[in-house]
């Protein structure tokens, strides 16, 4: 059974990775690839912002770039490295079979 949980973990976990380092790769180093119109509620990606140094939404409001933050793909990564650490340590004592 844990050994089981590990395979499902590690799975997992490289399914997070991939997801941020496609981000990256994708996306480029830029910080953020959205921008933000609180008057619409709405994201744009860049790309759809015709000229990004008015920083006008296309209806006419304001726009910022949004804030980065800590991502939940990130705490995923480090628990799924916390479970496998401690399933790896209890499986190789003999606990888990």
């Amino acid at each position: 059974m844990l050994l089981g949980a590990i395979v499902l973990c590690f799975l997992v976990l490289l399914v997070l990775i991939t997801d941020r380092a496609g981000s990256r790769l994708f996306h480029g180093d830029s910080h953020s690839v959205f921008y933000r119109c609180e008057a619409c509620g709405l994201r744009y990606p860049r790309r759809e912002i015709a000229d990004p140094g008015l920083r006008i939404c296309p209806a006419g409001h304001p726009i910022a770039l949004e804030e980065s933050h800590t991502a939940a793909g990130v705490v995923g990564i480090f628990a799924c490295i916390g479970f496998l650490g401690v399933a790896l340590v209890l499986f190789i004592i003999g606990v888990g079979h």
